[in-house]
């Protein structure tokens, strides 16, 4: 194991939004030389301004338009040194680059919205299948990367969380914490088999479900929520949940430090815990919440 320092407030990403907080941290941890996670925060807009009208109706004014979305990813690169780092770089940079080209990018909580959601989202699965099979066209020696990715859609008080791999989503609510999304590793399967957890654990790192470069169609979990104020979202790869149990990442949150303090927390407990794999955090605290339809909070696996 190679000695570490741990990392300050320096290190940390941080951003104020309007209606949300964010922080990001990602650290190759204390065994391995490189870094196989990648993150983005992603932020559009649509807005409109009249900048100058001919005629005046005697009616109220049309009240200029300024609407946010934000897209939280964090990727962890499968298949070890260099193919790794680039297989969760590409899926990142394919959901950046479809994202850019499509003009309804920011979405209203109207109408069948969890069917528009699916649809949406395995467009950019496909695109980042196809990016996958592209780097290995161009480079063979990439051939079998792969990746997970857990992500948090967020348009006012509305989260729409996707995952697949052993990437996780926690939300933390009135001091309580609850994972959000399922792990898709063989030990999650054996245990919902019914085999023991202590025996199921020899598999964890096992990932049954990932995009990768066979050029197959990946399936997701989706699942929505309404948010309250103040509540706080947690992306992690598995380099911090194996090395930090849900207690402590709980204890850690309820410091009520700001979130740079807690991404930063978070890191240094899994360094500090033996840091035997990439740690990566990404966090969001909600502010003050306008009026918002509801999801329907169901969740939906493809």
């Amino acid at each position: 194991m190679r000695s570490f320092p741990e990392v300050t407030l320096d290190d940390v990403e941080h951003h104020e939004c309007p209606y949300v907080e964010i922080a990001a941290l990602t650290h190759p941890g204390a065994v391995r030389a490189n870094n196989e996670d990648q993150y983005a925060i992603i932020r559009r807009s649509r807005q409109s301004e009249v900048l100058a009208k001919s005629f005046s109706l005697g009616e109220p004014e049309i009240q200029e338009e300024n609407i946010e979305a934000f897209w939280l990813l964090l990727a962890d690169g499968l298949g070890g040194q260099v193919s790794g780092e680039i297989a969760s770089a590409t899926a990142i940079r394919a959901v950046m680059k479809y994202a850019s080209e499509l003009s309804s990018w920011v979405m209203r909580p109207l109408g069948e919205l969890r069917s528009d959601l699916e649809t949406r989202l395995q467009l950019y699965g496909n695109a980042i299948s196809q990016a996958m099979c592209q780097q290995v066209q161009e480079n063979p020696e990439l051939s079998g990367m792969a990746t997970t990715l857990t992500s948090v859609y967020l348009f006012g008080n509305q989260a729409a969380i996707l995952n697949v791999g052993d990437s996780r989503s926690y939300l933390f609510r009135n001091r309580k914490l609850q994972q959000l999304t399922e792990d898709h590793t063989l030990s999650q399967q054996l245990q919902q088999q019914g085999l023991p957890e202590k025996m199921a654990d020899a598999y964890r790192n096992v990932v049954t479900r990932c995009f990768d470069t066979s050029g197959k169609t990946t399936s997701f979990d989706l699942f929505l929520i309404t948010l309250e104020q103040d509540d706080q979202l947690l992306l992690c790869s598995d380099g911090l949940s194996d090395m930090v149990q849900d207690d402590e990442i709980c204890q850690l949150f309820r410091l009520g430090d700001p979130i740079p303090q807690t991404a930063r927390n978070l890191v240094n407990r899994a360094l500090r815990n033996g840091g035997r794999d990439n740690v990566t955090a990404v966090l969001a605290r909600m502010g003050e919440l306008g009026e918002f339809v509801e999801f329907d909070t169901t969740a939906s696996s493809e």
